[in-house]
């Protein structure tokens, strides 16, 4: 195989382990601030907003208590386990992630012991547990605990080393040291992390080495973690996020394990002088892990677990971090409008200082955006107008449908202004893998997709399922199509989706499918709010989402029409399994189907969707076509917009859309601008 290095590319050699932790100095602190870093990081930060909530968060901390060893192993019934197990860890963090941690990093910034102190305490306290025993990320009913402690532990000892006396220094050593060993025995001896990445947890572990080589860098197991972690951080990692950005598990756990990150890398960047960001992964996943494919707005956050209850405003701590650490105004822009004055005042700017002046996107900025390696498109209305614009989400993943991710390929969202319009449905629960979660949210019929004979796509599978296979974009017309034929388990010999945008309002979604036999299919959309149906004898059928004051009109067409159905139940409910203590009620979400009157081997359906506000007006109409056509014209703010489609692919050509496979789409404005997309 050739290649070649672009002059432009980043260098990144191979630094030899012991090399590295020669650099390290021989004083504590060294992860983050090393200690000749220490007077001049306390006077840069004094008085800031991230300091000032800091002190304020570890004020309210001073009372904190040593927290109790969690028994949930003696629990037998396995459903009531899980459940102790999730409310265990959840309770756990607040001492540890958010306790311990941000106790020991006001000491770290400010030097008030009474800070320290009460973080030692609690540090000193967990440091005595067995390292095997339930708090181990080996332990057999959950590692979240033991995560936790590999997380913060090396980076307390580190801050709090001072305050720590001999005995108290001893018995924390011994906690890292055998906590580092336990992570590089899971990386090594699990599934040998470097051949396969893929453990969701495992993940995390490479970062959480890195600082406790640096912690204990005088120890002799500290070059064999440096050595694991950082061959794991320079090819496989992140397994994850695909080369041009992205996290295939979706935007709420990109942003989580991002964010991990943040720390470690900082720590080898300033200590050990090697620049992970310069990784392509770090240095191109702000644009899509928000920029475009996230509403700054926007109150879900479709794909993957947690979708409809993440939101746009909890990752702009995250992108105002990216946009300093790379001098970025327009993802700080972002970060600005998801949540006015946040970074200033979130602790990752005590990591990152706030230096870059926000700046709205320039008119040349593409206004839509592919990212191929985890299979996500996102196609803008209005790029600088967040608050009115429509955004359109696709996903055909080659990750597939494992770990956090679901079995959705070919599914799409739509938000206006940030409001969810078509969204996925369902909700994670209380905790992973319950009945709700399992056998709904994760499946394709709680996403705005394709049902054949009422069945969805493999659930649980790491194989190539789903793949873009076509984008474009100009100033008017955004495109994509997807490949989910390999996701139905063979039900389908072909599955195409072909999704458009033309700005700012009319959306089209065409599907294209062929089976071995013959079938009835179901298309599906999700909303938060009732949907209005209309049939007029099977012709032009019609469904309306509203949001707020945006209206989403579909129409509907295929060959002998639909059965429509909309229901506000979930098949699964959401306390289904979940034991009595943990029920608790949801809001409903609204469910429709359009499922064909006739069964045939081969089906072309077409959506025609027109949004509508108070400020924006829009019409669609059907227009005259011969037979096996559809057409459909909006009109729009400036101009109009019209699509013809070739439902039956055995329809003979039509002199208003010559050499068209399957579609015609084309603008024209009020002053005769034209643009326009051939499909097919």
């Amino acid at each position: 195989m050739a290649f070649r290095l672009l002059p432009s590319a980043p260098e990144q050699p191979w630094v030899a382990p012991a090399e590295l932790l020669g650099r390290v100095p021989g004083e504590h602190p060294r992860l983050l601030y090393p200690r000749a870093q220490l007077e001049a990081a306390r006077a840069e930060l004094a008085e800031t907003p991230a300091l000032e909530a800091l002190i304020r968060r570890a004020e309210r901390l001073l009372d904190l208590q040593p927290p109790k060893e969690p028994t949930y192993d003696r629990i037998e019934d396995p459903t009531e386990r899980r459940m102790a197990y999730t409310e265990a860890f959840r309770e756990f963090r607040r001492y540890i992630d958010g306790g311990m941690e941000p106790l020991a990093m006001a000491f770290l910034l400010t030097g008030e012991r009474r800070f320290g102190e009460v973080a030692a305490r609690i540090l000193v306290h967990v440091a005595q547990w067995d390292p095997e025993g339930i708090s181990s990320i080996l332990a057999p009913y959950g590692d979240e605990i033991g995560l936790s402690l590999c997380k913060c532990g090396a980076r307390a000892y580190d801050w709090l080393y001072e305050l720590l006396s001999e005995s108290e220094r001893e018995t924390v050593r011994r906690m890292v040291l055998a906590r580092g060993n336990q992570m590089l025995r899971r990386l090594k001896e699990r599934h040998d992390f470097l051949a396969f990445p893929g453990e969701s947890h495992a993940g995390r572990l490479p970062g959480y080495l890195c600082e406790h080589a640096i912690a204990l860098a005088e120890e002799p197991d500290a070059e064999r973690w440096l050595d694991y972690a950082l061959r794991a951080l320079m090819t496989v990692f992140p397994h994850w996020g695909g080369p041009d950005g992205g996290w295939a598990e979706g935007i709420n756990y990109g942003r989580s394990y991002n964010t991990i990150f943040l720390l470690p890398f900082e720590s080898v960047r300033r200590v050990l002088g090697v620049d992970l960001w310069q990784r392509p992964f770090f240095r191109k996943v702000r644009y899509a892990s928000s920029f475009y494919c996230s509403s700054p707005r926007g109150e879900v956050t479709p794909f993957g677990d947690g979708e409809t209850s993440g939101n746009g405003r909890g990752t702009a701590p995250l992108m105002g971090f990216y946009a300093n650490r790379f001098g970025d105004p327009v993802v700080r822009w972002w970060s600005e409008v998801a949540d006015p004055g946040g970074y200033p005042r979130s602790p990752l700017a005590l990591i990152e200082p706030d230096r870059v002046r926000p700046e709205p996107p320039p008119e040349e900025m593409p206004p839509d955006a592919v990212f191929r390696g985890v299979g996500w498109a996102a196609l803008h209305g209005e790029l600088s107008r967040p608050d009115r614009e429509t955004l359109v989400l696709f996903k055909s993943s080659p990750y597939g449908s494992t770990s956090h991710s679901h079995a959705d390929q070919n599914t799409f969202a739509i938000l206006k202004g940030g409001r969810a319009l078509a969204t996925p449905s369902g909700y994670y629960g209380p905790s992973y893998g319950m009945p709700h979660h399992a056998r709904y949210t994760r499946q394709t019929k709680a996403h705005c997709g394709v049902l054949v004979e009422g069945e969805g796509q493999l659930d649980r599978s790491e194989d190539p399922i789903g793949k873009i296979v076509a984008f474009s974009t100009s100033k008017r017309i955004g495109y994509v199509a997807g490949d989910a034929t390999d996701a139905y388990g063979g039900r389908l010999s072909r599955y195409l989706r072909h999704v458009v945008l033309v700005r700012p309002n009319f959306v089209v979604i065409l599907d294209d499918l062929e089976a071995p036999e013959s079938v009835t299919i179901q298309w599906l959309l999700h909303a938060l709010e009732p949907m209005g149906l209309e049939e007029r004898n099977g012709v032009g059928q019609s469904v309306q989402l509203r949001r707020g004051e945006a209206t989403l009109t579909f129409l509907l067409e295929t060959p002998g029409g639909f059965h429509l159905s909309q229901t506000d139940r979930f098949d699964v409910p959401y306390n289904e399994g979940n034991p009595p203590a943990y029920h608790r009620e949801v809001a409903d979400h609204y469910h429709f189907a359009a499922t064909t009157r006739e069964r045939t081997p081969r089906r072309r359906i077409a959506a025609f969707g027109w949004i509508q506000t108070p400020e924006e007006e829009a019409s669609g109409e059907r227009l005259r076509a011969p037979e096996g056509w559809v057409a459909v014209a909006v009109r729009m703010d400036g101009g109009t917009a019209t699509a013809a489609v070739r439902l039956r692919p055995e329809a003979p050509a039509w002199e208003e859309a010559p050499d068209v496979g399957l579609a015609l789409v084309r603008w024209t404005s009020e002053t005769g601008e034209e643009d326009s997309l051939r499909i097919g």
